[in-house]
């Protein structure tokens, strides 16, 4: 997940903090009419379900709010001299992950919490530092692993989701390790890691041992995302002299470009559907433009999803896999949409003043 923030002139300038994560039209053919005849019903939206936590940039500050497909809105922080970001939901859908920033004294500071979903405080886990970001969490929720810069440039550490917890180091890698990615069963964690020159996937045990290396090739990989099953796993990477998506089997087979001949020009945003039938991601386009794809990992031509007349960015599937939020410049503004899988349907879902951004779809417990 990458952070960024937004003025009058383009939403998409990107800080460096990271996750602090046969539809449609065919390739190439994707119109405005794609979107269907219309917005979705109240009726179709009331029916959906789950809530999307996103950032909210319209006190000023980087807030983080929760909206229901319905667009009943409620405030989950509000910290007017820091800004927080979304990281990831708790497995049992009573918190959320939350990255918060400042600066203090001309350094950037960053604290992972645990923010309860019923209002109650923030859990801080450790003191705020340079480096603390891309927490993954375990599947049963009682542990989770991040870049930390405790010990080191950024190694990766396994804690608990309490205050102050312990960290136990599970790499140590002078030119850092970046990214962990737990996978669903729990066992194992992929990462990138630059022991080698260049950023590159490897996947090792939940303890950090038994460490394999899945790519081997001299420009960069990165950006591991397990599938669901935990069959695949996905990665970006530019061998191809543009940022392109791969997926490759945990043991490093199969690897392919998941977008074929789709696509030409460099792509981001990976989000993998539920069932792990499809992954969705953004081509970036000339004149700071965006188009949303879905592609079939299992082989198949991708689908355009809209059609790259607007900045369309940041999508996230419903839990039922059956629709998609995303974050577009249409309106004037920049807001979170719905629509179905398909592309049809497309509906702003936020409409107040200031850039929305970084959607989070899941069921609250």
């Amino acid at each position: 997940m990458h952070l960024g923030t937004r003025g009058k002139g383009g939403w998409a300038r990107r800080a460096a903090v990271l996750a602090l994560v046969g539809l449609g039209c065919r390739a190439g053919t994707c119109g405005r009419a794609a979107s269907g005849p219309g917005p979705l019903s109240e009726a179709e939206r009331r029916a959906l379900p789950g809530t999307i936590a996103f950032i909210s940039e319209r006190a000023g500050q980087k807030d983080i709010w929760l909206v229901k497909p319905s667009g009943e809105e409620t405030q989950l922080t509000k910290s007017p001299e820091e800004d927080d970001f979304p990281a990831a939901p708790a497995p049992d859908g009573k918190a959320l992950l939350v990255i918060a920033t400042r600066m203090v004294d001309g350094f950037h500071l960053e604290q992972l919490r645990v923010q309860p979903l019923d209002g109650g405080a923030p859990v801080p886990l450790h003191a705020p530092r340079a480096r603390a970001r891309n927490p993954s969490w375990s599947p049963d929720g009682r542990w989770l692993v991040a870049e930390s810069d405790a010990r080191s440039f950024s190694d990766l550490v396994r804690l608990e989701p309490k205050a102050d917890t312990e960290e136990r180091p599970l790499t140590q890698v002078k030119e850092g390790c970046f990214e962990p990615a737990v996978s669903p069963d729990g066992t194992e964690v992929a990462f990138v890691c630059s022991r080698e020159g260049d950023p590159e996937i490897y996947v090792m045990k939940a303890d950090g041992t038994d460490e394999r290396r899945l790519t081997v090739f001299h420009k960069e990989d990165r950006e591991p995302r397990w599938s669901p099953d935990g069959k695949w796993l996905a990665f970006i990477s530019n061998r191809e002299g543009r940022e392109r998506y791969y997926v490759v089997r945990p043991d490093g087979t199969s690897l392919r470009a998941v977008s074929g001949e789709a696509t030409k020009l460099d792509e981001r945003e990976l989000a993998w559907s539920p069932d792990s039938r499809h992954v969705a991601f953004v081509e970036r386009l000339p004149e700071a433009k965006s188009r949303l794809w879905v592609a079939p990992v299992e082989g198949g031509a991708p689908v355009a999803l809209t059609d790259g007349q607007s900045r369309d960015d940041a999508p996230a599937w419903s839990p039922d896999g059956k629709h998609l939020v995303f974050v577009a410049e249409r309106q004037g503004d920049v807001d979170l949409w719905l629509m179905r899988a398909d592309g049809s349907g497309q509906t702003r879902l936020t409409t107040a003043k200031g850039p929305d951004w970084l959607p989070r779809w899941f069921v609250p417990r």
